[in-house]
C-alpha cells in the first residue's frame, strides 16, 4: 500500500468493546459500549463490492470494507465500530502497515438480511 494523505482521512468511526448490561429485569446482556480511550476517529474508509448470499433460504447481503487510520495499537478484533450510526465487525485483526507505526489498517463486515 502506498502512503495516504492525511485529507484521505474523511469518515468518522467509533470504536466499541464488547461489555455486559444490565436489562429492566435485572438479567445480565451482552452490549457493547464506546472504549474508553479516543473512541472516535478519523479513517479511511474504502468499500468493497457487495456480496449477495442465500442462507438458509434468505437473501443475505455482505457489505465489506477496509479501514484505515492513523496508527494505533490497541485496537482488537473483538470490537466492532459504528459508520454513521451503523454497527460493522471487524473481521481481520488490525495491520500495522509496514511495522512503521504510521498506520493501522483492517477490514470490517456488515450483514443484512431479508424477511
Amino acid at each position: 500500500m502506498g502512503d495516504i494523505q492525511i485529507s484521505e482521512l474523511a469518515t468518522r468511526i467509533t470504536f466499541q468493546e464488547p461489555t455486559i448490561a444490565q436489562d429492566t429485569g435485572g438479567a445480565q446482556v451482552p452490549t457493547y459500549a464506546d472504549i474508553a480511550t479516543t473512541p472516535t476517529v478519523w479513517a479511511r474508509w474504502v468499500n468493497d463490492h457487495g456480496q449477495e448470499l442465500v442462507q438458509s433460504n434468505a437473501d443475505v447481503s455482505v457489505q465489506r470494507a477496509t479501514v484505515t487510520i492513523r496508527d494505533r495499537s490497541d485496537v482488537l478484533e473483538t470490537w466492532r465500530i459504528l459508520k454513521d450510526g451503523v454497527a460493522w465487525k471487524i473481521i481481520t485483526p488490525p495491520d500495522h502497515i509496514r511495522d512503521r507505526n504510521r498506520w493501522t489498517q483492517f477490514r470490517v463486515e456488515l450483514v443484512k438480511g431479508t424477511v
